[in-house]
């Protein structure tokens, strides 16, 4: 019996499209790129570690992964990153040493003595954009399956199953529709307002200063005043001294009587005559002068320094002064017109219209 043209299309396409999604439901997703580390083996069990992370490799290709030939091991990671343990610092900087942003890597460790005894497998997922480990799978492994290519391979499969399942996104949910609130609502908008706190008021250190050296200047200031008025009293109370006065003014009126009766000299030089007589009078004439000598000394030096630290004080007052700030004029408000329609749903079913300016 001859099949008609018309059959044999139908069963071509049929057959065409069947492969096709027999094809596309076995491609794995693309996860992107992951960089699968040799195995750390801590109890010195190298060669089920080679082994079964040559496997690891096969199998994260085909879970979606692409991997590269040339991943390092895990040991030789943490060595350039200075690391002991595989904690997210350490993780994060092996990421950025091999440029990778997936880290597939794990250990193997023996559970009990002895070169018969069992391997406890640890397989995880490290993320450097989430900076996060996605997902763990731990496996415990007999020494015969360790030691065996088909059991090796088989759970390398299983792991990178679990583990890309955990690595894929989730998918959206199409029952709940993404609805636009300025759509369903014209008329609702959402304003962000943002508070901005005023600075801090400057602290106006060298005003503060000033002010101290204004006081500090008008108490040296005092000081010299007073030593002033000392020195007066001391010229006033030789001027006035008879030679039956206190001493040292009696010894004075004494020697100006003896060496200055018509007064011909002026006091500095009695003084300097002073210096150059001997006896009970002369000594006492000469403690007199050099008293009043430091006394108008210390009179002039705390004035003219009470002068200069109140100057400067007064100059860092009026240099530091807070200065007014203005505020920044008021802006406008635009004038805006809204115009809303929304459903009106109850006993009489209909739209509302409104319009607000």
């Amino acid at each position: 019996m001859r099949s008609s043209p018309l059959r044999l299309g139908l069963g071509l396409a049929f057959g065409l499209g069947l492969s096709s999604s027999l094809a596309a439901a076995q491609t794995p997703p693309n996860l992107g790129a992951a960089h699968v580390l040799g195995l750390r083996a801590p109890d010195g069990d190298d060669e089920v570690s080679a082994a079964f992370s040559a496997q690891l490799r096969v199998a994260a290709r085909g879970a979606g992964y692409e991997v590269p030939e040339n991943s390092p091991a895990m040991e030789q990671e943490m060595a350039v990153a200075g690391c002991s343990t595989s904690g997210p610092d350490c993780l994060h900087m092996m990421a950025e040493d091999i440029h990778a942003t997936k880290i597939i890597y794990g250990s193997i460790t023996r559970i009990g003595r002895g070169r018969n005894a069992s391997v406890n497998v640890e397989i995880s997922l490290w993320d450097e954009g989430s900076r996060r480990e996605v997902h763990r799978v731990s496996r415990v492994l007999t020494r015969a399956q360790a030691t065996n290519p088909t059991e090796l391979r088989e759970a390398a499969v299983r792991a990178l199953t679990e583990i890309a399942e955990h690595d894929r996104p989730a998918p959206a949910n199409p029952a709940t529709p993404l609805v636009n609130p300025n759509q369903a609502f014209p008329a609702l908008q959402v304003q962000q307002v943002v508070i901005e706190r005023p600075p801090p008021p400057r602290t106006p250190v060298l005003r503060y200063i000033g002010f101290g050296a204004l006081g500090l200047g008008g108490a040296v200031a005092i000081v010299g005043i007073v030593e002033a008025i000392i020195s007066s009293g001391q010229a006033s109370s030789a001027t006035e001294s008879t030679p039956l006065s206190a001493e040292p003014y009696g010894s004075w009126a004494r020697f100006q009587a003896n060496e200055n009766y018509g007064r011909t000299r002026s006091a500095s030089e009695v003084c300097d005559l002073a210096q150059q007589r001997s006896g009970a009078d002369a000594a006492q004439v000469r403690d007199l002068c050099d008293s009043n000598s430091t006394t108008r000394t210390l009179a002039l030096g705390l004035g003219i320094g009470g002068a200069v630290i109140a100057a400067v004080g007064a100059v860092l007052v009026v240099i530091d002064r807070p200065r007014a700030e203005t505020p920044p004029p008021p802006q406008p408000i635009p004038a805006s017109a809204r115009l809303r329609v929304a459903p009106v749903f109850g006993a009489t079913n209909g739209m509302s219209l409104s319009y607000t300016f």
